[in-house]
C-alpha cells in the first residue's frame, strides 16, 4: 500500500504496539471512514520493518489525533514519514506501510 492511500487526518491514536521481533509497529487508531457522518471505526495503519521510531510531543490530556503525514521521501531502502499530531510529531524510518482492521489477521 502506498502512504498516500491511508487518510491519516482525525484518526484518533489509540495505541501503538511494537512487534519487537519483527521490527514492527502497529498505530491502532479511531480511524474515519466516513466523515460526513463522523463514523470512526478500529484500524490499524501498520509500519513494516521499521528502522527508527521517535515521538516529540509534550505533556497532553486524552489520546492524540494525527492531522497530517509528511512524506519526507527515501532514505536508502526505508522511507521516512513525520506523522503530526495535536500534541506534537511522531517521525519513523520504515519499509513498507499498510492499513488493517485493528485485531484483523496479518
Amino acid at each position: 500500500m502506498d502512504l498516500g492511500d491511508i487518510h491519516f487526518h482525525d484518526s484518533r491514536l489509540i495505541r501503538v504496539v511494537e512487534d519487537a521481533e519483527a521490527h514492527d509497529l502497529h498505530f491502532e487508531v479511531e480511524y474515519p471512514v466516513d466523515w460526513e457522518n463522523n463514523v470512526f471505526e478500529p484500524r490499524t495503519i501498520l509500519f513494516l520493518d521499521v528502522l527508527n521510531y521517535r515521538v516529540d510531543e509534550g505533556p497532553f490530556a486524552g489520546p492524540p489525533t494525527l492531522l497530517d503525514a509528511y512524506d519526507n521521501g527515501r532514505e536508502g531502502e526505508y522511507r521516512s514519514v513525520t506523522l503530526q499530531t495535536n500534541a506534537g510529531t511522531r517521525s519513523l524510518l520504515f519499509k513498507e506501510v499498510d492499513l488493517r482492521p485493528t485485531g484483523g489477521a496479518g
